[in-house]
């Protein structure tokens, strides 16, 4: 097809550019060892460079952000635009090589032009894989809210059911029991008149409507609450016992404390993490939440655990200060706290580091601008195995100008602040 040749297109124009990259870093290498106008052109030296290539190649694709190549390309106008500027490279080289370049320094510059494309082409290319991470992040978020929305309404419409049916019920009591109040009042008026035989018969049966009506009602009850029970269970011990434990804690300092789970947890957990761990890296997380919280002047906590397209994600929010930036630095190097003086001691960060290591799960911590909603942050821990690092921050600039390691991501909460 068309694209096919687009993409074969941009494949062999990668490659040149790799190829003239390693043969300006050779030239430069070996160049001054030999005598002037000595030719770099024979085996060997094609051979070297040709080895060269293959070693840039390699390292180049080993990078995590490299892995999956140029998944971007996807987008039809981005495959127009690679598609051009590579044809424009390959009919510059095709020309280059036309051409009888007598002059080392021509020969030198038109390397170094190549060189300069090809670091412009990687700088794109690193540029474009934010963009299609950031756009991937979003739809995520999208989809997520759909099925929050698609859970909510559900649970509407059977609490609309459950109404519509109590509604009834007491429609009808309002009419029965008055009824009922009257007999027995009657029976009791009229006992003392009756014989005693008639008298006990008529209580009985006074009793045993009662006992009728208690019981139907007492069974509505019951189900009602079974299917609409304020504590929702995940079905797993001990993630419900952490859980439970830490809203008493929350509920203790005065803070709002929610949480939801997807139906399908139970089962599709255990893919992920174990629940020994899944329960430790719950219980630093709250932890953390709850410090924060409880010295905010609101105090939310919301907690959801749950899957985007199969893949297991716990989310915590909260409403209390940001991190700082010297936080993110040290995250996972070193111990370090933002609630020193609240009994923060940093080591809760330490083994979410550890669990990110060893469980390859990504980190995506969100920063959301003061009242445009209750929780002021959220962290998530996504389980898709790319052990990415990233913040979504109304104040990206901030956090890049004062961040220096290179594995943390820092990209703008909205299309206000361009990256």
């Amino acid at each position: 097809s068309y694209n096919t040749f687009k993409f074969c297109l941009i494949s062999y124009a990668t490659s040149f550019l790799i190829h003239s990259i390693s043969t300006l870093i050779y030239c430069f290498l070996i160049m001054p060892l030999l005598p002037i106008g000595s030719n770099i052109l024979t085996l060997p030296h094609l051979l070297i460079c040709g080895t060269l290539q293959f070693i840039i190649s390699h390292l180049l694709f080993k990078i995590k952000r490299h892995r999956n190549g140029m998944p971007f390309l996807l987008n039809s106008r981005l495959i127009d635009c690679s598609f051009i500027l590579s044809l424009l490279f390959i009919i510059y080289n095709t020309y280059l090589k036309s051409k009888t370049l007598q002059t080392t320094p021509l020969h030198i510059l038109a390397f170094i032009f190549l060189f300069l494309l090809a670091i412009a082409l990687l700088l794109w290319w690193r540029h474009k894989i934010t963009q299609s991470y950031v756009e991937k992040l979003r739809v995520d978020e999208v989809e997520l809210l759909y099925k929050e929305i698609s859970d909510k309404d559900l649970e509407i419409e059977k609490l609309h059911a459950h109404n519509e049916q109590l509604s009834g019920i007491i429609h009808k009591d309002n009419k029965l029991i008055p009824a009922m109040e009257m007999a027995v009042r009657n029976y009791l008026q009229t006992a003392a008149l009756m014989k005693p035989e008639d008298a006990r018969q008529t209580g009985a049966e006074l009793l045993s409507k009662l006992e009728r009506m208690a019981e139907e009602r007492t069974g509505i009850i019951h189900t009602y609450q079974e299917n609409f029970s304020y504590r929702q269970r995940s079905g797993l011990i001990s993630i419900d016992a952490i859980v439970d434990y830490m809203e008493n804690r929350a509920s203790t300092l005065g803070i709002e404390y929610h949480y939801q789970f997807d139906k399908t947890l139970k089962e599709m957990l255990p893919a992920f993490i174990t629940e020994d761990d899944a329960m430790h890296l719950l219980s630093d997380l709250i932890e953390n939440a709850i410090i924060a919280a409880s010295h905010s002047k609101k105090k939310n906590i919301h907690i959801h655990i749950g899957f985007i397209r199969s893949i297991l994600f716990i989310d915590i929010s909260d409403s209390g200060i940001p991190f700082t930036p010297e936080t993110y630095e040290k995250f996972g190097n070193i111990q370090c706290t933002t609630h020193a003086e609240h009994g923060g001691s940093g080591i809760g960060l330490m083994d979410i580091a550890k669990l990110k290591r060893q469980y390859q799960f990504s980190l995506q911590i969100y920063e959301y601008p003061e009242n445009e909603t209750i929780y002021t942050k959220k962290i998530r821990i996504l389980f898709d195995k790319k052990a990415h690092y990233l913040i979504q921050s109304y104040r990206a600039k901030e956090l890049r100008s004062a961040i220096l390691r290179n594995d943390l991501h820092v990209i703008p909460y909205s299309d206000k602040e361009k990256p």
